[in-house]
């Protein structure tokens, strides 16, 4: 398994996929040796040439990745909690390339930067999707989306919202303007849509079945962000979001990168990037989640 050759970067350009595989280089870890721990720097981007590894919250697993799955990606978005880990479950070895050689590479090569966000965009959504259902298996918890770094002003005990008001703001510029009536479906647990949505005003419930029923797992309103997941990775939608009162959306299409990169290269890197971003913060909070209620 390499980065030529990984059905994961099929869709970058041949010569971006020998960039990468130019810069890394083999590295082997015995079953049971720690790889990764937050709290310490991440110097390398890492590829699972063969066997296995796990993304663990103390005693809890979160994540099992295998031959073909990338990890080292998140900590170039969020900050990783303590407690967690990164272990080989069995004899693995792994192609590694450097961030700093791999960062002036991005810087040189457009079509690069932006194709390795997109496989960054796939590879969280795909954790957060495994943590996300760790926790649901922990009991009667709210395991919702989590706020990105505090931002000031707020009053005490308000929740930071996903979006500032200028990345919702040209988000919603690659998307159509929607006016929901109260109690509509916008997305549809195990859909297989991959739209995803700003709320620009309203309130949206997030809403999951469970043993038992179904359960409001969170509470969204204006500048938060739904359906990324589907959109990231392709797969169907895991929860239901519902429109609690009218509520005004932007739906952002499967096409919307398409669009953003037309438009020129900064607003496609960008879109990306924030994409990243959400998905990385989500991810860590919910882990956090885990490490709370295990």
């Amino acid at each position: 398994m390499s980065f030529s050759t990984s059905d994961r970067f099929s869709a970058l350009d041949p010569k971006d996929r020998d960039r990468l595989e130019a810069l890394a280089k083999l590295d082997e870890f015995k079953a049971g040796q720690e790889i990764l721990t937050s709290g310490k720097p991440v110097e390398w981007l890492y590829l699972i040439a063969s066997g296995g590894v796990d993304i663990c919250a103390g005693a809890v697993t979160l994540v099992s990745l295998r031959a073909g799955d990338l990890f080292g990606e998140l900590a170039s978005f969020a900050e990783l909690p303590e407690g967690i880990r990164h272990v080989a479950r069995e004899d693995t070895i792994v192609r590694v390339v450097p961030k700093n050689p791999l960062l002036q590479e991005l810087k040189a090569h457009r079509s690069l930067a932006t194709g390795l966000l997109s496989v960054y965009c796939r590879s969280i959504s795909e954790k957060l999707r495994a943590t996300n259902e760790v926790l649901a298996q922990l009991g009667p918890v709210n395991f919702s989306r989590p706020p990105p770094p505090l931002q000031p002003g707020l009053p005490a005990g308000a929740r930071a919202r996903h979006l500032s008001a200028e990345e919702s703001a040209w988000l919603q510029m690659l998307g159509v303007r929607l006016d929901v009536e109260d109690g509509s479906i916008l997305v549809a647990e195990g859909d297989t849509t991959r739209s995803f949505f700003v709320i620009e005003a309203g309130v949206c419930e997030v809403r999951k079945h469970v043993a038992g029923g179904e359960k409001t797992l969170a509470t969204l309103g204006a500048g938060d962000l739904f359906g990324f997941m589907a959109f990231a990775d392709g797969k169907p939608r895991s929860a239901s979001v519902v429109a609690a009162g009218a509520v005004q959306v932007s739906r952002i299409d499967p096409d919307a990168l398409d669009k953003a990169l037309h438009l020129n290269f900064t607003v496609g890197f960008k879109f990306l990037g924030t994409l990243c971003g959400v998905l990385g913060r989500t991810f860590c909070d919910t882990a956090r989640a885990v490490i709370a209620n295990s």
